[in-house]
């Protein structure tokens, strides 16, 4: 069995019986924390989009999953919003769940969509999981007119001595790649062209497991205030060292003649 059918097996597994908890769940704890980092990535998406993204703006969301992505777009405003998965039972599960969602069974290193097919391309955790995360990564840049947005692993010292190297979900193993601000200004150099982009980069610290810890033994106030607390220090002080990565990569209008527009 090939990765991507592995990885395709096991994600029909787990969202079989519908959605995952912590995706149902109406405690405003849990809402913060598995929110925060798409709440905050696409508030920095649309201060550098400068007035290019607005409501309507079309966005499709790769390695969907349950569609808990998706959910929070259409709570932040957006009104297109297409949630899609290599796994047919996440995408069934995700349209049952929230009826304001559109759906698409995806690969996300192959789309076999058109360029340019929707404005913002978004995807959180979903790369790593890919048999080759650069190819995901230019595929969105494909098919995103405007720009792309992901949210993955950020690659420092201390993330790669303390982070997972190999995540294991069932059968399907997977590296656990991470990112940095240089190596994704080349890759977006290299499938773009010279002058057709402009990359907007942060790093912070975030983990729903840990985090979510401190609410069982805090109890969900008490929790709540103590994962922000948290949070707010650590990202002050050591953003720059944090386990997690945003890459924001926004088109220009591509020179005259570029093979590549």
């Amino acid at each position: 069995m090939t990765h991507k059918q592995q990885q395709r097996e096991q994600h029909n597994l787990v969202f079989t019986a519908g959605s995952r908890e912590h995706v149902l769940s109406n405690d405003p704890a849990i809402k913060y924390i598995v929110s925060w980092r798409i709440d905050e990535s696409i508030k920095r998406l649309v201060s550098a989009a400068n007035g290019r993204l607005t409501k309507d703006s079309s966005i499709l969301v790769l390695c969907a999953g349950e569609g808990l992505e998706g959910s929070i777009l259409c709570d932040l405003g957006f009104l297109d919003v297409t949630v899609s998965d290599l796994a047919e039972e996440g995408v069934r599960a995700a349209l049952q769940r929230d009826v304001r969602l559109k759906g698409l069974v995806l690969d996300a290193e192959q789309t076999g969509l058109a360029k340019d097919s929707f404005d913002i391309v978004f995807v959180q955790d979903g790369l790593h999981h890919l048999q080759s995360p650069v190819q995901g990564l230019t595929e969105m840049l494909r098919i995103g007119r405007s720009g792309i947005v992901f949210l993955e692993g950020h690659d420092t010292l201390i993330c790669r001595l303390s982070g997972t190297t190999w995540e294991r979900n069932g059968t399907a193993v997977n590296y656990v790649f991470r990112w940095k601000e240089r190596f994704l200004e080349q890759v977006a150099s290299s499938f773009l062209g010279p002058d057709n982009f402009e990359c907007h980069v942060f790093t912070f610290w975030h983990h729903n497991l840990v985090y979510a810890r401190f609410l069982a033994i805090l109890g969900s106030n008490m929790g709540l205030l103590c994962v922000k607390a948290v949070k707010l220090i650590l990202d002050s002080l050591l953003g720059r060292f944090g386990n997690q990565f945003c890459g924001i990569v926004l088109k220009r209008r591509a020179a005259a003649g570029d093979p590549r527009t």
